[in-house]
């Protein structure tokens, strides 16, 4: 009878103790395996929302001044962090902690057109993901490019610019703002005026890597160069 008793007590330890090595192996392999697998997946979606974001900017800030919509304010919003999260829905501890990221609005690239200095409108947005590598979505004065860690700039959208002809989007008056949040951030951009400079002779001075300086040459001049100024202002969903 005591035989019985102890190999039943030893049934149930065995038992208890390999259920519980069970729930560590899924667990490690839950956090170690899922989860980086599954944030790295979300932080590679939210950079393609960014960038189409930075399409859309680029294309209402364009709509503004080809318009001739002078003085009028617009906006777009731009997600700083994967606000939506993961398809799990269950315990916090589930899901993949998400990586936030900057947005910064000031001064771009330099141009110099026959003496006059045009300091191009520059939005940034920077990430700072837990799993993906990280990147960089650049609009400077019409290109919309992405930049990474030892990477050239890839152009994903050019700017307004011809063999005559070159259009640059330039900053008006706006000290450098840097928000960095986990909810959608507004930019809010309005049309101030545009200049024109006939037979102009055009020299760049990037403030960092990119891809003006392969999209235009040294000191070339155009028939006809526009400067549109905007003036810009990044802060939350509501201001």
């Amino acid at each position: 009878m005591n035989s019985r008793k102890a190999d039943e007590g030893s049934a149930e330890i065995i038992g208890f103790v390999l259920i519980i090595a069970l729930i560590v192996s899924v667990t490690s392999v839950w956090i170690l395996i899922y989860l980086p697998n599954e944030g790295n997946a979300v932080e590679i979606d939210h950079t393609r929302l960014v960038t189409g974001q930075f399409a859309d900017l680029k294309y209402g800030i364009d709509l503004l001044w080809i318009t001739g919509q002078e003085g009028v304010r617009s906006s777009r919003l731009i997600s700083p962090s994967p606000v939506e999260g993961t398809e799990i829905s269950g315990l916090l501890f589930l899901s993949p902690p998400l990586g936030t990221g900057t947005i910064t609005v000031g001064e771009g690239t330099n141009f110099k057109i026959n003496s006059t200095t045009v300091k191009a409108l520059k939005i940034t947005y920077n990430s700072a993901n837990y799993y993906a590598s990280d990147v960089s979505i650049v609009y400077d004065g019409g290109v919309v490019f992405r930049a990474g860690n030892d990477e050239e700039p890839l152009v994903l959208l050019e700017p307004a610019i011809g063999d005559d002809r070159l259009v640059i989007i330039a900053v008006s008056d706006v000290a450098e703002q840097q928000l960095l949040g986990n909810i959608p951030l507004s930019l809010t951009y309005t049309y101030k005026a545009t200049s024109y400079y006939p037979n102009a002779t055009v020299t760049v001075t990037p403030d960092a890597s990119n891809p003006w300086t392969s999209l235009i040459s040294s000191s070339k001049t155009y028939a006809n160069v526009t400067v549109v100024r905007y003036d810009a202002l990044i802060g939350g969903p509501q201001s």
